[in-house]
């Protein structure tokens, strides 16, 4: 009686996991490109959490994931950058891991003549993985402990200086699963979400990035906040 009771609270909670994991949707980056032959590097975490007004908002109200991650920028050339970023992901309890493998292009779009204002054209393709712990009294055999899918996320990213070089950065992102396992009814195939950062310039080489975001989901929504620390490692020289 004790095990079955017990199994059932972990079908319960299994199920709750997979419905509640959040999508991942961070930005961390203005509209800028870093320059030809140029590189930054912006380590960066983050909590995601799900919205009070989604289909299942009244399930909780606390944090579900956290999100560690470290994205590379490379000037391919004056008009575009390489971005690769990797990023971990671990569920509220250690119930859920995941990782996600990044690789994308940013193109510039538009400078008003005094650059206050640019926009950038992003186009990542994500790789992503999640696997659910062992839970007593669960069969969790068969290749239904873990999932993996392919991600096309379509971005535009806008940047508007706002006082000498404080910036405000604004970005609008689709996110389409394009392939890999079936993940069953908790994950759509597509979202949209919107994202929202300043960056801060703190020394020479360092800009501090806060940011906020939420995705729609189907009926439900996924807000995240956390920090970029941006580090330029370009070469005065170019």
């Amino acid at each position: 009686m004790n095990f079955n009771f017990k199994m059932i609270i972990s079908l319960i909670l299994l199920l709750f996991i997979f419905n509640g994991c959040a999508p991942v949707f961070n930005e961390f980056q203005g509209a800028d490109l870093v320059g030809e032959k140029n590189t930054q590097v912006t380590p960066y975490m983050s909590t995601s959490k799900l919205g009070s007004d989604s289909e299942d908002g009244d399930l909780t109200d606390g944090d579900l994931q956290d999100n560690l991650g470290i994205r590379i920028a490379y000037g391919f050339n004056k008009t575009k950058d390489i971005h690769l970023k990797i990023e971990k992901i671990d569920g509220e309890g250690g119930l859920i891991e995941g990782s996600i493998f990044s690789l994308g292009i940013k193109t510039f779009l538009y400078a008003d003549d005094i650059k206050k204002h640019r926009v950038s054209w992003y186009l990542p393709i994500s790789f992503a993985t999640r696997s659910i712990q062992n839970i007593d009294g669960l069969d969790m055999d068969g290749g239904e402990d873990s999932q993996s899918y392919f991600i096309l996320e379509p971005t535009i990213i806008a940047s508007s200086n706002i006082y000498k070089n404080y910036d405000i950065n604004y970005s609008a992102k689709y996110i389409a699963k394009i392939g890999g396992d079936e993940l069953g009814d908790d994950i759509n195939n597509y979202g949209v979400a919107l994202n929202f950062s300043t960056s801060i310039p703190l020394f020479k080489v360092f800009t501090l990035i806060p940011e906020y975001g939420i995705v729609y989901w189907d009926d439900d929504n996924f807000t995240h906040f956390g920090f970029g620390l941006n580090f330029d490692l370009s070469n005065p020289d170019n």
